[in-house]
């Protein structure tokens, strides 16, 4: 629902198919998707854990707080979730606006009838106007971070993002961590005021990291008692890694602190 190409429902039929017993479908600050999917799940009989992947900054760093078990029947939730599509929108039209001073048109408000616009999205309708060859072109020569049309959208800090997961019951996580690109010693230094803020795990078990990043990612994960969580980021057959071609059984205590 955010930034993929396939239904909530198709995911959970492929993971089916493959058979993985338990899943999440974590999409970019909504909650639209992840509701889909656990009815869906409930009719094929595997198990699914509710969340999303929220967006922070951090001194000028992308952090990604996954948030699961959280309570979305909560209408506080709801307002506070308005909150963010709100700040989102804004971003997605100054976008438009660098494309357009760059001879790309682009129709955001087109866009966003068919549902929610991550940058994903606009990628993909440059490419089907010819403005680009593929998505990862858009990426690298326009809207990619630092790029001539990359907006930095408002965003929570970690800690808002980790406090707002708590405050509806939720499980907060830091997404793929080796996306931060922070040596071991400033990886641990970084972590530091999120566990005080309650972060609950690490996705140690990202597709992307290698035997030697799971183990540190893992080894910090139990010094700070973290629950350690995987993830195949599977968007498409391009980016992430396709659904149960990489899978991992999660260790008795994020077994427990997730309720699966």
């Amino acid at each position: 629902m955010s930034d993929g190409i396939f239904t909530p429902e198709a995911l959970v039929d492929m993971a089916a198919e493959r058979g993985l017993d338990c899943i999440s479908v974590t999409d970019h600050d909504n909650f639209e998707g992840t509701r889909r999917a656990r009815e869906h799940a409930n009719a094929v009989s595997i198990k699914y854990v509710i969340g999303a992947e929220l967006s922070t900054v951090h001194n000028g760093m992308e952090v990604h707080i996954l948030a699961y078990n959280v309570d979305i029947d909560s209408p506080d939730l709801a307002l506070f979730m308005e909150r963010i599509a709100d700040l989102r929108r804004i971003r997605n039209e100054s976008i438009a606006e660098s494309l357009a001073r760059n001879g790309m048109s682009i129709d955001i408000d087109a866009l966003s009838q068919r549902g929610f616009v991550g940058r994903p999205v606009i990628a993909r309708e440059m490419v089907r106007l010819g403005y680009c060859k593929d998505v990862a072109e858009a990426f690298e020569l326009y809207i990619g971070a630092g790029k001539c049309c990359y907006v930095q959208t408002e965003r929570l800090t970690p800690e808002e993002a980790i406090r707002f997961t708590l405050r509806f019951g939720g499980i907060p996580v830091l997404a793929h961590p080796k996306q931060l690109h922070l040596d071991e010693r400033e990886f641990e230094k970084f972590l530091r005021p999120l566990v005080s803020a309650g972060l609950s795990g690490i996705e140690a078990n990202y597709f992307a990291h290698n035997t030697a990043e799971r183990n540190f990612y893992n080894r910090i994960a139990k010094k700070y008692k973290l629950i350690s969580t995987g993830g195949s980021d599977f968007h498409d057959f391009v980016h992430g890694v396709e659904i149960g071609s990489k899978s991992f059984s999660p260790g008795g205590y994020t077994r427990k602190v997730l309720g699966i």
